[in-house]
């Protein structure tokens, strides 16, 4: 539950900062192949963010104990 959560609040912060700092060295000026860049990482965090909560969690498996 705890590692849900951390994952989660992790992809969100790389998404939110990703973001916040892209637009704010655009405000300074950015030539083409910077904002190309910033925008492929945009995309990047924000992919990682969607496969974070929509990736289906495994099912936890039976603890076998061998038998002697």
């Amino acid at each position: 539950m705890q590692r849900e959560k951390a994952e989660k609040l992790g992809s969100l912060f790389l998404a939110v900062f990703s973001t916040g700092l892209a637009a704010q060295l655009a405000s300074v000026g950015m030539s083409p192949t910077q904002w190309l860049g910033a925008a492929i990482a945009v995309a990047g965090s924000l992919g990682v963010a969607a496969a974070v909560r929509l990736w289906p969690q495994p099912e936890p498996q039976p603890v076998r104990i061998p038998r002697d």
